[in-house]
């Protein structure tokens, strides 16, 4: 006996793109939720534009939209959840847009996740991370000749955090690494960009090359980590 074929559908009985997704809110809150990095913009819209038709050849709803349509969905998003106190935020952070729990709320989520208490930075890492941060790309001499003490051991401790890279090497000689941050270092501290880098009282001291040292250089001691 032939096997019955199913009989076809007509076009009208075809699920409406509006039936997938209601709203271009929907498909960025959705995306953004999703991605394991901040996601921006530009990203969104390549996705909504690489959408491929449907079965039928109709194409993907919101393929065609702007940078600003864009914007003002991240925008509304935003609002409603400042509007409703949910404990959740859309921040912009490291060049693109994710969720986050609020600074409010971090105490019990740190509880139920088992972390204890917020990691602190000592001072020495803090003063690091400014001077790397500020001088980017910059060398481990360079930054033991501002702060006056060896940083060998304190720029590991950040490459572990992952909140400092290696960027590349310097044409001096014995060519030593160069120092920068990482996009991590940029969502740890909700940073949209190095150029929102606030402006610290006393941090253009610490930064200067002519900024005298606050103590004495100690002996050099074996690192990892060339001058």
């Amino acid at each position: 006996m032939p096997d019955k074929k199913a009989p076809a559908l007509p076009p009208e009985a075809v699920l409406p793109p509006e039936a997938v997704a209601s709203s271009l809110r929907q498909v960025v809150g959705a995306l953004i939720f999703s991605s394991p990095v901040p996601l921006g913009a530009d990203a969104i819209r390549k996705c909504l534009r690489e959408m491929p038709a449907d079965d039928i050849g109709r194409p993907a709803p919101y393929r065609d939209v702007l940078p600003r349509d864009v914007l003002a969905a991240i925008l509304d998003i935003q609002q409603d959840l400042d509007r409703l106190g949910l404990g959740i935020a859309l921040q912009e952070v490291a060049g693109g847009y994710r969720f986050q729990t609020s600074a409010d709320c971090g105490p019990w989520v740190r509880q139920m996740l088992g972390k204890g208490r917020a990691t602190v930075l000592s001072r020495s890492a803090i003063e690091t991370l400014a001077i790397i941060a500020y001088r980017q790309p910059v060398s481990r001499s360079q930054i033991e000749n501002i702060r006056g003490v060896n940083a060998g051991h304190v720029i590991k401790a950040l490459m572990e955090m992952q909140l400092v890279r290696i960027i590349g090497r310097s044409d001096q000689p014995g060519r030593p690494f160069l120092f920068g941050t990482t996009p991590e270092f940029l969502a740890h501290f909700g940073l949209k960009s190095l150029d929102d880098l606030a402006s610290v009282a006393g941090a253009e001291d610490l930064v200067r090359d002519d900024a005298p040292p606050t103590k004495k250089p100690a002996p050099e001691q074996p690192t990892l980590f060339a001058k």
